[in-house]
C-alpha cells in the first residue's frame, strides 16, 4: 500500500470543520424528534400500536446495523437476517437453557453475532460483486444450521416458552413494558452511532463508502475498517434479534430467511442511504404500511419491490434525504 503524501490529512485525521458541526448538531435535532415521536406516539395510541412500536424498534436496530456496513462502509451484505437469527436464538437458549437473565443472555447475543460478523467480514477479501453473493450464501449457511440442529434450536418446529425479560427483579409482564425495554435499547444505539459517525471511525467509514481507491491512496487501512465496519453491523443485528423471541413468543428460521435480509435492505434504501434518522424512518415505514394493506398480504414482496423501484426514481436519497434537502433549501432563503 503506498504511503500517504507528507501533508495529506486522511479522514480518520481531519479536524472538525464548520460544515461538519452544523451536521452534527442538525443530527442531533433530528434524533430528538424522531426519538420523542417513536417514544411517545405508540404509548398514546395504545393497545395494537404499542406491538406495531415493539416490532419496528428491533427492526430498526438491524436496519442501523446495515445502514453502519451499506450506508456508510459500502459493504452490501445480502444476508443480514441471518445475525438477527443468531442474536435471537442465543438470547432465548441462554435465558431457557441456562436460567440467565435478558441482560446477561442479550450480551451472549451480541459477543455471538459479532464473532459470526467477524467470520464473514474475512469475505471482504473478494472483490465486487463475489462478496455481496458470499453474504448471501453466509445467510443461507445460518438459516439451515438453526433449521437442522434440532437437538439445540428445535428446527422447523422452533423455541416455544420464551421467558419474560426480566432484569433486578423488573419482569416485562406487558407489552408496555416490552416496549420501553425495546426503545431503551434502540435510543442508547441510535445515539451511540451519531458519536460514533461524526468521529475519526465514522469518517474513515464514509471514506471507504465513497471512494475505496481514494480512500486508501491517503493512507486509510482500507480493510481493517471494512472488517471493523461489518462486525459492528452484525454486532447491532444481534442485539435487535434478541429482542424478536419476546414480541412474538416464539422464534422460529422462517423469521430469518433472505426475504427478512431483503426488507432490512429496503428499509435503509427507502429511508436514505447513509443516514440513520432514515434507518429508523425507513423501518417505521414498512412495518406499519403492510398492516393497513393486510387484504393485498399476497402481493407484499411485489410491493416491496415496486416501493424500492419508486423510491430509487423519485427520491435517490431516500426520504431522509428529502428532508434535509428541504432543510438546507428553507436555510438558504432565510440567509440575508
Amino acid at each position: 500500500m503506498s504511503a500517504a503524501p507528507a501533508n495529506a490529512v486522511t479522514p480518520a485525521q481531519s479536524p472538525a470543520q464548520p460544515g461538519r458541526r452544523g451536521r452534527g448538531h442538525r443530527d442531533w435535532i433530528v434524533f430528538a424528534v424522531l426519538m420523542a415521536i417513536a417514544w411517545l406516539l405508540p404509548i398514546w395510541l395504545g393497545g395494537f400500536a404499542l406491538y406495531l412500536g415493539c416490532v419496528v424498534a428491533f427492526h430498526a436496530i438491524a436496519a442501523l446495523g446495515l445502514q453502519i456496513m451499506v450506508g456508510l462502509a459500502g459493504q452490501l451484505s445480502l444476508g443480514h437476517a441471518a445475525f438477527l437469527g443468531i442474536g435471537a436464538y442465543t438470547t432465548v437458549l441462554l435465558e431457557k437453557n441456562f436460567g440467565l437473565s435478558f441482560p446477561v443472555a442479550c450480551l451472549g447475543a451480541v459477543f455471538a453475532s459479532a464473532l459470526a460478523g467477524l467470520v464473514m467480514a474475512q469475505l471482504v477479501r473478494l472483490s465486487g460483486i463475489y462478496f455481496k453473493i458470499a453474504t448471501f450464501g453466509f445467510g443461507i449457511i445460518v438459516h439451515q444450521i438453526i433449521s437442522n440442529w434440532v437437538s439445540l434450536t428445535g428446527g422447523t418446529a422452533g423455541v416455544k416458552g420464551v421467558p419474560p425479560i426480566s432484569f433486578l427483579g423488573w419482569t416485562a409482564t406487558s407489552r408496555l413494558d416490552l416496549f420501553i425495554a425495546e426503545m431503551v435499547a434502540l435510543t442508547v444505539v441510535y445515539a451511540l452511532l451519531i458519536r460514533l459517525t461524526h468521529g475519526r471511525i465514522g469518517r474513515a467509514f464514509r471514506a471507504i463508502g465513497q471512494n475505496e481507491v481514494a480512500a486508501r491512496s491517503i493512507g486509510v487501512p482500507t480493510h481493517r475498517y471494512q472488517i471493523v465496519a461489518i462486525t459492528l453491523g452484525c454486532a447491532i443485528a444481534g442485539l435487535g434479534g434478541s429482542f424478536i423471541p419476546h414480541v412474538f413468543r416464539f422464534v422460529s428460521p422462517e423469521t430469518f430467511t433472505w426475504h427478512e435480509s431483503l426488507l432490512i435492505l429496503i428499509m435503509i434504501t427507502v429511508g436514505g442511504l447513509g443516514s440513520l434518522a432514515g434507518a429508523v424512518i425507513g423501518a417505521a415505514l414498512l412495518v406499519v404500511l403492510p398492516e393497513y394493506l393486510r387484504d393485498f398480504a399476497q402481493y407484499k414482496m411485489l410491493a416491496y419491490g415496486v416501493f424500492l423501484i419508486l423510491a430509487l426514481v423519485f427520491m435517490p436519497r431516500g426520504i431522509a434525504g428529502v428532508g434535509s434537502s428541504l432543510a438546507e433549501r428553507f436555510g438558504r432563503g432565510r440567509r440575508p
